[in-house]
């Protein structure tokens, strides 16, 4: 049984290693295939819609999807996830790690021969560490990037007023905002320059942050493309809009803290007290580790506790 146990654990490696290596090879394929393409749209003169590095969903003239992408279900949220972090090709990295992180444990336990089923469930929260820290730096780069983004239509605004085109606009706030804002205007003048109109240029980013902000610069921009009128006041009131949606957002972060921090305390207070008691009686709590039911006991609680921190969260958080 712990031959059997042993290969197990040497299969699964391998397998992600496997795994890691053909999405390698598979980005690199599209690498070449994007600069192929980028080689030859100064050939083609007569083409049905502007020439784009960006492949249109099927059925779709205004849904534009990223060249590089894989078609496996599930990767894509945390290929977005990567992105919005600043770590967009490092998918093959995180698979690796999170897998080492998860076998780590059990490898140790079946070496020590300690209970593997306890040393699962502990590899299981290790390699979800890295996912947690990825979603808070996302979540970050998000809010900074929703924050920076009404100076960014302030300059655009201005841009346009003193006569310039939307094209210098955009380029006016992907040179001088910091990032995210300004590395994310960039991205959009770039595919601007590739054929894009700016509507469906910040449709992609607005998808790529999920940023309700952007969404709404980016409905303002389609309606004067269909209607006409000023783009500069248009953007304007749109900006209004944006403030003010920023203002009520910080109100209720004040509202919410003490309940966000009720949360915060509820989750740590089991984990202070079980140390406390060690030291306090040792031995007090040796049932959990040593029983099985109090490993069972142990397990339902964590699992229990998990839930009810994201339940608190939940109740604590407003959408506006």
């Amino acid at each position: 049984m712990k031959h059997l146990l042993i290969a197990g654990l040497i299969t699964v490696p391998v397998a992600s290693g496997m795994v890691a290596t053909w999405l390698w090879a598979k980005r690199r394929q599209q690498v070449n295939i994007s600069v192929r393409l980028a080689r030859l749209v100064p050939q083609i003169q007569t083409m049905q819609r502007p020439a784009t590095l960006l492949k249109f969903l099927e059925g779709s003239d205004d849904t534009p999807q990223a060249v590089f992408q894989f078609d496996i279900p599930g990767v894509e949220p945390l290929k977005n996830l990567l992105y919005e972090s600043g770590f967009a090709d490092r998918l093959p990295q995180l698979l690796i790690l999170t897998s080492g992180l998860f076998l780590a444990p059990v490898v140790v336990a079946a070496v020590l021969n300690l209970n593997v089923i306890l040393a699962a469930l502990l590899g299981l929260g290790v390699c979800a560490v890295p996912f947690i820290l990825l979603r808070w730096k996302s979540e970050a780069v998000r809010t900074r990037f929703t924050e920076q983004l009404p100076d960014a239509i302030d300059l655009m605004v201005a841009i346009l007023r003193s006569g310039h085109s939307v094209s210098q606009s955009v380029e006016a706030v992907a040179q001088d905002l910091p990032a995210p804002c300004g590395a994310e205007f960039e991205a959009v003048q770039h595919r601007m320059n590739l054929g894009q109109p700016l509507a469906e240029a910040l449709a992609y980013s607005a998808r790529r942050f999920e940023s309700y902000e952007l969404d709404l610069m980016r409905r303002a921009v389609a309606i004067q493309n269909d209607v006409g009128g000023s783009l500069a006041e248009l953007l304007e009131k749109t900006n209004l809009t944006l403030r003010q949606r920023l203002k009520l957002a910080r109100q209720l972060k004040v509202i919410t803290a003490q309940s966000r921090l009720s949360a915060q305390i509820v989750g740590v207070l089991p984990f202070v007290l079980v140390i406390a008691l060690n030291f306090i009686s040792p031995g007090y709590i040796q049932t959990l580790w040593g029983d099985q039911l109090g490993q069972m006991l142990l397990c339902g609680a964590v699992v229990l506790q998990g839930i009810g921190v994201v339940v608190m969260q939940r109740m604590s958080a407003m959408r506006i």
